[in-house]
C-alpha cells in the first residue's frame, strides 16, 4: 500500500511537469506564432529566398520623324559565386579563352575577401548573451562583433575557421559547413565580363559548363547612327547611367525604375524554381522624341567634314534652327567620335571629341555680330538704310587705337557698311547707338546670359556691363570684339531677326513618351522681343544684300532667297595683339528671306590649310552654309521664291522682264 502511494505520488509529479512543460512549450510556440512571427519569417525568408535584381530597359532617343537615335538590347553578363567554385585556376583559364580576358584577373576576383560579413541576424537575447560570453571567453573581439541582433565576422582576423565554425555553429542554429564558408570570406558573387557578344557567348557555353560561373540578363546601349549627333546624344557606363550628352540630361527620364526576382533556395543554398514568379517587375525608361531630324543632321556633318578635309581646322560646329519654335535641328561639332565604342577610345581624344562645342567654347564672333548693331540703330531712329557713314578710306585712328577695314572704303550707306562689312562704319554706328543703349539691345538679343539649353555645362559668353567698358570698348563691341559668346547664342540672336524680332529659347526635346503610352510634349517658351517687326524686316533685306552682291556671295542658292553674314574673328596671338593667320571663320544664314524655315549656323575654328588665299568667313564657312541649307529646304519641301522675293525686297527686276 506504501508502495503503491510512492508510485502514485512519482506519477503525478512526472504529470506535472510534463504539464509543465507542455504549458512552457505551447507559451513559447504562442510567443513565436504572435508575438516574434513577423521576425522569425522575415529571417526564414531571407534564408529560402534570394533576391536577384533586374536592370530596367532604358527608354529610347527619337529623332523628330520617330527615326531611333539610341535603343537598348538585351544581352547577357557572366559572374561567378567563388565559394561553389571547385579549381579556381582551371576555371579562370577557361573563361580567359571563351571571353577575352586575364586569367589571373579573374583569380584574384576569385580569391578577394571580405572584410565585414554578416553571419547571423535576428538574434534573440539568450543567444546574444550566450555570445557575447563566447566572444569574451576566447578573446575573439576582434574577430567577431556584434551590433544589435546581429553578429558580424572579420574573416582575416580568424586564424582557425574550421575550429571556430564548429563551436559557433550550435550557438547560431547553423550547419558547421554553411559557416565555415561564411568564415572564408570568399565574395559570394564577382562579375566576370558584362554585356558579352553572341560570339563570346557560343565559346562560353562550348566550355560545357562551368561550377559557380552563370548568366544574367542585362541591356547594352546602342547607337544604330553611329557618329550622327554623338556630342548630342552622349553616351551611358556599364551600369547603364548616363555620362555624358542628353543621356546625362535626361538620365532620371530615360533609365527607369529596376526590379528584381525572388529565387527560392534550398538549404545548402542551391536555387529551385519557384511555384511561381516573385518580385517586382522593371519598369521601362520614357522614351523620348527630339527636334533633331536625322536626315538633315547627316547633311550638316557631311558638309562640315568636307570642310574639315579641305581647311584641316582646329574644330568646327554647325547648328540647324528652325526660328519660329527653336528647335534645333542639327547640332553637329568635329571632331567627333562613334558612341558605339566610346571605352575604346583614348581618354583624352574622347574629352576633346565629346564636348558639344556649340555651347560649351564660346569665341569672339566678329563681323556676325555688326547686323545687331544696326538693329539697335534703326530701331532708335539714329541712323537709316541711306544714314552717309564716312569709312576713313580703310584706316580710322580713334585715340591710339587704329580700327582697319580690308577695303578702303570711302563713304558707305548704313546698309553698305553691312553688306561690305566695315569695321569703321560699324564702329561709327555703334558710337551713334551709345554703350548703354547698345548693351540693353545685345541683351534683349540673349548675348551675355544662358539660353537655356538642356546640355551641362552651357557657357554663358562675356558681356560686361558698359561701367566696366574703356573708351575702345564700344566700337570694339560693335565689330564683335571684347565680347564672347557660344555658336548657339548667335544663332538664336539671328533666328530672332529671322522670327520677326522675338527671341524664343532652343528646345531639343520635344516630347516625352507617358506610361501610358500617351506623349507629353515640351511648349515653344518665348524669351521676349528683340526689336520690332518692322526693324527686323529692314535688317533681313540687308542680309539678302550680303548674300546677293557683298561678302556672302558663295552661301547664294538659284531657287531660294538667302540672308546671311560672314565673320572672321581674329584670336589673340601669343605675342600680343590678333593674330592674321589664327582666325575663326563663321557663316549664319537664314532662308527664304522674307519668310524664314531655317537658320543655319557654321563656325570653322582656326583653319590651317590654305586654298587660294587668306581664311576668311566668307570663303571658308559660306560654302557649307549654302550646301546645307540647298539639301535641307529640297527635303523639307519648302517651294523655290526666287527671284520672286527679291523683287519684293527691290533687289531685283520683276520676273519675266520690267524694273522693280
Amino acid at each position: 500500500m506504501t508502495r503503491h502511494r510512492g508510485h502514485s505520488k512519482r506519477m503525478h509529479l512526472v504529470a506535472a511537469l510534463t504539464l509543465a512543460l507542455l504549458g512552457g512549450l505551447v507559451g513559447r510556440l504562442c510567443v513565436i506564432q504572435g508575438k516574434d512571427l513577423a521576425r522569425y519569417r522575415d529571417l526564414a525568408f531571407e534564408q529560402h529566398f534570394a533576391r536577384v535584381p533586374r536592370a530596367a530597359r532604358r527608354g529610347d532617343i527619337l529623332d523628330r520623324r520617330g527615326r531611333t537615335l539610341a535603343t537598348s538590347v538585351q544581352v547577357e553578363s557572366v559572374f561567378a559565386d567563388p565559394r561553389r567554385i571547385e579549381n579556381p585556376e582551371a576555371t579562370a583559364r577557361r573563361l580567359a579563352w571563351a571571353l577575352g580576358v586575364d586569367a589571373r584577373e579573374l583569380l584574384r576576383r576569385f580569391s578577394r575577401r571580405r572584410d565585414l560579413l554578416c553571419v547571423a541576424e535576428g538574434l534573440d537575447p539568450v543567444q546574444i548573451g550566450r555570445l557575447e560570453a563566447f566572444i569574451a571567453e576566447r578573446a575573439l573581439a576582434g574577430a567577431l562583433e556584434l551590433r544589435g541582433d546581429a553578429l558580424y565576422a572579420r574573416p582575416r582576423r580568424i586564424e582557425r575557421k574550421k575550429e571556430l565554425a564548429a563551436a559557433l555553429a550550435p550557438l547560431l542554429g547553423r550547419t558547421r559547413e554553411d559557416l565555415e564558408a561564411d568564415l572564408e570570406g570568399k565574395m559570394c558573387f564577382v562579375w566576370v565580363k558584362r554585356k558579352i557578344s553572341p560570339q563570346e557567348k557560343k565559346r562560353l557555353l562550348a566550355t560545357g559548363g562551368l561550377r559557380g560561373v552563370g548568366l544574367v540578363p542585362e541591356y547594352r546601349r546602342v547607337y544604330p547612327q553611329g557618329e550622327l549627333a554623338a556630342q548630342l546624344l552622349g553616351f551611358v557606363g556599364v551600369d547603364g547611367e548616363g555620362l555624358a550628352g542628353l543621356e546625362l540630361a535626361l538620365d532620371e527620364v530615360l533609365a527607369g525604375k529596376g526590379g528584381y526576382v525572388e529565387v527560392q533556395r534550398d538549404a545548402a543554398g542551391r536555387p529551385i524554381s519557384p511555384p511561381r514568379p516573385l518580385g517586382r517587375p522593371a519598369q521601362r525608361g520614357a522614351d523620348v522624341q527630339l527636334t533633331i531630324d536625322a536626315v538633315i543632321q547627316s547633311y550638316v556633318e557631311d558638309a562640315l567634314r568636307e570642310a574639315w578635309d579641305l581647311w584641316a581646322p582646329q574644330a568646327a560646329v554647325a547648328l540647324v534652327i528652325e526660328p519660329g519654335s527653336g528647335d534645333i535641328l542639327a547640332a553637329a561639332s568635329l571632331p567627333s567620335f562613334d558612341p558605339n565604342s566610346f571605352r575604346e577610345t583614348d581618354p583624352e581624344t574622347l574629352k576633346a571629341a565629346s564636348r558639344a562645342r556649340y555651347v560649351v567654347d564660346w569665341m569672339e564672333p566678329g563681323s556676325v555680330m555688326k547686323p545687331f548693331v544696326l538693329s539697335a540703330a534703326l530701331d532708335l531712329g539714329v541712323v537709316d538704310e541711306r544714314t552717309p557713314i564716312f569709312c576713313e578710306n580703310g584706316v580710322w585712328l580713334l585715340g591710339s587705337r587704329r580700327f582697319h577695314d580690308h577695303h578702303a572704303y570711302g563713304q558707305l550707306t548704313a546698309a553698305e557698311v553691312i553688306v561690305k562689312s566695315s569695321n569703321i562704319g560699324a564702329a561709327k554706328i555703334g558710337m551713334k547707338v551709345g554703350a548703354e543703349r547698345l548693351y540693353q539691345y545685345l541683351r534683349r538679343f540673349g548675348f551675355g546670359q544662358p539660353t537655356g539649353f538642356i546640355l551641362p555645362g552651357e557657357n554663358p559668353g562675356l558681356l560686361r556691363p558698359p561701367g566696366q567698358w574703356t573708351s575702345y570698348s564700344l566700337p570694339s563691341i560693335s565689330i564683335g570684339q571684347e565680347i564672347c559668346v557660344n555658336p548657339l547664342q548667335l544663332a538664336l540672336a539671328y533666328s530672332a531677326l529671322a522670327n520677326d524680332g522675338l527671341l524664343v529659347r532652343p528646345r531639343v526635346v520635344w516630347r516625352t513618351r507617358r506610361p501610358d503610352g500617351t506623349w507629353a510634349e515640351r511648349p515653344v517658351r518665348p524669351v521676349g522681343r528683340a526689336v520690332p517687326v518692322r526693324v527686323a524686316r529692314r535688317v533681313r533685306r540687308v542680309l539678302c544684300r550680303v548674300v546677293e552682291e557683298g561678302t556672302g556671295r558663295r552661301a547664294r542658292l538659284d531657287a531660294w532667297s538667302v540672308g546671311g553674314k560672314t565673320g572672321t574673328a581674329q584670336k589673340p596671338a601669343k605675342t600680343g595683339g590678333f593674330s592674321h593667320d589664327d582666325v575663326v571663320c563663321s557663316f549664319v544664314a537664314m532662308a527664304p528671306v522674307e519668310h524664314p524655315r531655317l537658320v543655319v549656323l557654321v563656325s570653322v575654328d582656326g583653319p590651317t590649310r590654305h586654298v587660294g588665299g587668306r581664311h576668311f568667313g566668307g570663303t571658308v564657312a559660306a560654302p557649307v552654309v549654302r550646301k546645307v541649307l540647298e539639301r535641307a529646304l529640297a527635303y523639307l519641301g519648302v517651294p523655290p521664291d526666287k527671284p520672286t522675293s527679291l523683287f519684293r525686297l527691290g533687289l531685283a527686276a520683276k520676273p519675266g522682264g520690267g524694273r522693280p
